[in-house]
This record gives structure tokens, sequence and C-alpha cells, in this order.
């Protein structure tokens, strides 16, 4: 029942024939599975407008867009941001609660999940008792079948069970997965890997993360915890990472990375920007030409290019998609990057794998987030 109602999507609209030559099932089995699906008004169907032959125009399956309602939100740095999803994986409102703590406790953690899905839900007329499911995206290690988030660069304890700290005030099913998870989810349902059964999305902006999948499906390893690309060890002994290790790729790739040398790098004074200032100045200056800011790029280039060679080399991909905040410099990077694949990249007889920058916005971890939900809630559905 997963797979036709994951197909019913992925088509956005099909009829029961191409559902069962897409998915090799017989026309009897597709027919009983679409009818328990009718039943619990999951999807819906109409009679085509035109017919592919004579006779009857063919009758048309899709999400039935009423039939759920869903909720996600993202931790992010600075504050917490929520939307509200149909069914089809459309926004209906969104909500977005800032905060000023550089980390923050799972009561302000739960205050502004409160406060940005009031908000959201405000904007959308609706009740919270009307939310079917939640999904929430958190940085970090984060146990998804527990909500167990055991460290995250932007909470003050841990481990913190994100769940259970949820779970205090929403009365429906909560998920929690690491926020490189959101921005592949929202890939497979909406984006670039709608059309891929194996791909990889890899984020950049305050960690490395990374999202796999395999066979539509992604990849998570046994509790949750895998794919942890941006604590992979790009040089041993080197950069202190936020995890507490060295040599991890986020030390030399990530904001915090960026940050720790902006400051020393930049020409002008820059002791009253904020982060996000002195970051886009540093993009700026290294854009001129200026010698140490291009090469603080230069080397989270090369260092991204051989994290990307390792990926290919362990994956084989068919698709790899970069999205995050800090993609938008992707053109102080791309050289750099291409040059590291091109020495450290296994390539036999096929062209290398192609590298799509993704630039979604805050749309990517919303939709994400909702989709989280929506996963979820099909899972649940099908298991009956």
């Amino acid at each position: 029942m997963a797979r036709v109602l994951r197909e019913v999507r992925l088509r956005r609209e099909t009829s029961r024939v191409n559902l069962s030559a897409a998915l090799n099932l017989s026309p009897a089995t597709v027919t009983a599975v679409i009818g328990d699906l009718l039943e619990q008004e999951l999807i819906v169907e109409k009679r085509a407008a035109t017919s592919p032959g004579r006779g009857r125009p063919q009758m048309m399956l899709s999400l039935n867009a009423d039939a759920r309602r869903v909720a996600g939100a993202k931790l992010n740095d600075g504050s917490i941001t929520t939307a509200i999803l149909d069914f089809k994986g459309e926004i209906i409102s969104e909500g977005v609660a800032p905060f000023s703590e550089r980390k923050i406790s799972g009561d302000t953690l739960k205050a502004k999940v409160d406060e940005a899905l009031d908000t959201a839900l405000a904007a959308a007329n609706l009740r919270q008792d009307q939310i079917d499911a939640f999904g929430m995206g958190v940085p970090g290690f984060i146990e998804t079948q527990t909500g167990m988030c055991h460290w995250s660069p932007l909470l003050a304890e841990g481990p913190m069970n994100v769940r259970a700290i949820l779970q205090q005030r929403l009365n429906c099913p909560i998920f929690v997965d690491n926020d490189a998870n959101l921005a592949t989810l929202a890939e497979l349902w909406f984006g670039l890997g709608r059309e891929e059964s194996d791909f990889l999305v890899v984020t950049v902006e305050h960690g490395v993360g990374l999202g796999v999948v395999i066979d539509g499906r992604i990849f998570r390893g046994g509790r949750g915890l895998g794919a942890e690309f941006g604590h992979t060890k790009v040089q041993i002994d080197g950069a202190l990472c936020r995890c507490g290790q060295r040599g991890c790729l986020e030390a030399y790739v990530a904001d915090f990375a960026l940050l720790r040398e902006a400051g020393a790098a930049l020409t002008d004074d820059v002791s009253a920007l904020g982060a996000s200032e002195l970051l886009d100045q540093l993009a700026v200056e290294a854009l001129e030409g200026i010698e140490i800011p291009a090469s603080i790029y230069r080397r989270a280039g090369r260092m991204l290019g051989l994290g990307l060679a390792n990926l290919i080399n362990l994956f084989d991909p068919a698709l790899i998609v970069l999205a995050g905040e800090r993609i938008r410099n992707h053109q102080l990077l791309e050289t750099e990057i291409e040059k590291t694949l091109k020495a450290n990249a296994i390539s036999v007889d096929r062209l290398q794998t192609p590298i799509t920058v993704h630039r979604w916005g805050d749309g990517l971890w919303a939709r994400g987030a909702g989709a989280l939900a929506l996963d979820g809630l099909m899972e649940m559905a099908t298991d009956r």
C-alpha cells in the first residue's frame, strides 16, 4: 500500500493501468490497494478530461489534499520556523518565532514552537487539534526512532528528547529528524529528486548535512544516526569542530568555521557586525579578489570537494544536490570543488555524477518539515 501511495504522490495524477505498469503489480492487486486507500479517503478519483484512445476516459487517481493537515517546524540559528501543509504537501500557512540565545533550553524550544505554530494556525484559521501530525527538524545527532537529540549546536542541553518535550503540548503523532533529512524529503517530494530513486542531498550552512535516498527512501542507519557527513574527517588532528573532535569537514566549510576566520581576514572594522553580516562581508571581499578572504573560500571548496569525492566513491549516486544558505556563494567554492573532484573521485567509463545547486530559500525547510510529518502519516496509514 505504501508503494502505491508514494507512486500516486510522485505522479500527482495517474491511472490504475499506469500504477500497475510502474510498480510491476497485477491489476487485481492495484485495484484492491486503491480500494483501501479510497475507503480511508487518502486518495480521490475523477474521470479524465480526455481519453488516450477510443472509449470512455480513464479514471484518474490523486492524493486527497483535504485528507490530512500537518505541521512542520525547523530549529534554526535564531528562530524556529513552522509551516502547515495539506496532504498533497502544499503550504497553507507559515509562522516564525525568533529568539536571541545562541543555544536554547528545552523549555525555550517548547515555548518557541508553540509561538511559531500559533502564528501559522491563526493565519490558516485552524485549531491545534485539527493538525494530524507534526514534524520537527533539528541540526545535530538525532535518534529518529525515539526523538532523542544526543547533541545539537543549537541546544543548551543534551541529550534531550525533543519528541517528549513536544508531546507535552501537541496531541498528535510527532516525528523528529535531522534537519538535513528535511531538505532531502523536500527534494524527494517536490524537487530535483522526484524522478530519481538514488540520490544525495548535501546541505551547507551552520553545519554540513547529508541526506541519502536509496531506492526512493531515505537511509538513516540503524537508529537514525547515520549520514553525519559533516563529521567525517578530512584532516587528521585538524581544526577543532563544535562536536569536540578535530578534522571534521564542518570545521572547514560550515558557517562557524568561516566566522572563526572572518574577523581577522576582513579589511574593514567589523566589530559591530552580526554573524550573518560578517559572513556576507567575507563573501563580498572574496568576490572582489582580496586574497585572505578568497583563500578561506578556496580551502572550504577543496575540503567540500574532497568530501563530495568520497560520497561519489561510496554511493555512486545518480545525482548530488547542494542546498542550504551557504550555497548561495557557490561560485566562490565551485572551481576548487571541481579540481578536487577531478583528482579524487573514481572515474571508470562513465560521466561524473551530476552535482546541482538548488537554491530553495526558507521554503526548503518548511516543506521538508511538513513532508516529514506526511511521510510518517502515510506509513501509519498503510500499516493498517
